[in-house]
């Protein structure tokens, strides 16, 4: 019971967003590319936290190969972004691929601590 209740508060909170700066407005690709040898994909993130409380950020990123088709999915965390701070962090896919790609930031979820 105890941990319904928890997970309760947690989306609760989760769902309080600021619509004005909504959790994808947070975040921008930096970088994607797809490393020589071990031939993974993966996306250089920046979070600038424009809420006005200590967040989690996970971050769900998908890489598209010139076509239009999804060859990979990765995600990224950082812990307890301060309002008004800026962290970069990274998103790994988890295929390996053998051409160029995109990467598309597809979902974003801010939870306040």
């Amino acid at each position: 019971m105890v941990v319904i209740v928890v997970i309760v508060v947690v989306v609760a909170v989760g769902e309080s967003d600021d619509p004005s700066h909504p959790p994808s407005a947070d975040v921008k690709i930096t970088s994607c590319s797809v490393d020589s040898s071990t031939r993974l994909p993966s996306a250089g993130l920046e979070i600038h936290n424009h809420s006005s409380k200590a967040s989690t950020y996970g971050i769900s990123v998908e890489f598209v190969d010139p076509k239009g088709t999804r060859v990979s999915e990765g995600a990224g965390l950082s812990l307890t972004v301060a309002p008004g701070q800026t962290v970069r962090t990274s998103a790994g896919g988890m295929d390996q691929v053998t051409q160029k790609v995109t990467c598309r930031v597809t979902d974003v979820n801010r939870m306040a601590g």
